[in-house]
């Protein structure tokens, strides 16, 4: 399997000037002659291979962001739950009110449901955008639970996990590599 784009597109262009090559010789024979079935059968199976070459190409041309976005959705959905996990220590040590606990338990929760999150060819950008948003409601989750801001914003966390909860049910994980 090619590493980079440009030895894909090599490959390509080598199936192609190989299959136009079979196609000349193919051309050039007579129809009756013993190496005519030789070589068309040679020009089909090379047809065949150049075809399922270009239908994987899209897929193994993304391969490289779809990893990085890999990593990315991976790390941010961990790092968040090492975050709720140090939240709710602190809370707790600064003796905080309890009630805190209502929120960071099921944002705990949420966070280690997102370490199960597949991340597929076709949507592996959109998972790397909720997972930016995830950052972004930790942050105010953290200021609310720590006193920053008013309880109030509250009502802004539990529209932030809606959104992020949606937008994770909306992408395909069946069939999805990891």
């Amino acid at each position: 399997m090619a590493a980079t784009e440009r030895d894909l597109h090599e490959q390509h262009r080598a199936m192609t000037s190989d299959l136009a090559a079979r196609h000349a010789r193919v051309k050039e024979l007579d129809v009756d002659d013993l190496e005519f079935d030789g070589q068309y059968t040679a020009m089909v199976q090379g047809a065949e291979e150049l075809l399922a070459f270009e239908q994987m190409l899209p897929m193994r041309l993304a391969e490289p962001q779809r990893l990085r976005s890999a990593k990315i959705v991976r790390g941010s959905w961990r790092g968040q739950t090492a975050v709720a996990i140090a939240l709710i220590t602190t809370v707790l040590v600064l003796d905080r009110t309890a009630w805190w606990l209502v929120l960071l338990i099921p944002h705990l929760l949420a966070t280690l449901l997102g370490w199960s999150i597949k991340v597929t060819p076709q949507q592996h950008k959109q998972q790397r955008g909720i997972a930016f948003a995830l950052h972004a409601l930790c942050v105010l989750v953290i200021l609310v639970a720590l006193g920053v801001l008013s309880a109030w914003w509250i009502i802004a966390v539990l529209i932030g996990w809606a959104f992020i909860g949606g937008a994770c049910a909306d992408a395909p994980q069946q069939g999805a590599k990891k």
